[in-house]
């Protein structure tokens, strides 16, 4: 069974309820999907100060830590972040940055690639993150498998490159069930890249 890696960077919560869930739509289509998290010194100190931060801080620490072993063993990468102003987190560029070497040895050619983002203010702003990482995996070689158009879903305002949630001011406004059906259909599209 070929493996997918969703790699995340969450910190109110949004961006690991997709991944999780995306995890779970995958594993229902046969797809060996695991999760992995990058590294965040900091969200202990978002725990104390947000109770959107606190409500999965256990369950994203209790995940293991990304390295480029994670990326060389995958068949698949998903990527995931809050967008931090159009761009992906702070925490993301350092574990994408760090991933320098596999651009030079060229070992992560011909890998698939997806990726999602949380964001506080527009679809369009949460593009400009999908952008960067979509950068990112063109850079290394691996192949996107881009969201595409799906206009027959009920919430059909996504970038075709993946996929957008938009979590207001607060960072409270959890993904939702038309959300669930974007990446439902996301779910049918990779895995079948995976059978």
């Amino acid at each position: 069974m070929n493996r997918c890696s969703i790699i995340v960077h969450s910190v109110n919560g949004n961006s690991y309820i997709i991944a999780t869930y995306l995890q779970e739509l995958l594993t229902q289509r046969n797809v060996d999907a695991r999760l992995y998290r990058v590294e965040d010194p900091d969200l202990h100190i978002w725990a104390n100060k947000a109770d959107t931060a606190n409500d999965f801080y256990e369950d994203i620490q209790a995940l293991p830590v990304a390295n480029e072993s994670t990326l060389l063993k995958s068949r698949m990468v998903i990527m995931g972040c809050p967008t931090t102003f159009g761009n992906v987190s702070a925490e993301m560029k350092t574990f994408m940055d760090s991933t320098y070497s596999l651009m030079e040895s060229r070992e992560l050619g011909g890998k698939f690639f997806a990726c999602f983002t949380s964001c506080t203010h527009s679809i369009c702003e949460g593009a400009f993150c999908l952008d960067s990482m979509v950068h990112y995996a063109q850079t290394m070689g691996m192949v996107h498998i881009p969201l595409g158009i799906h206009d027959t879903l009920e919430w059909a305002n996504q970038p075709v490159s993946g996929i957008v949630h938009l979590a207001g001011k607060e960072n409270a406004i959890r993904p939702s069930s038309q959300l669930g059906d974007v990446l439902t259909a996301y779910a049918d599209t990779l895995a079948g890249y995976l059978q």
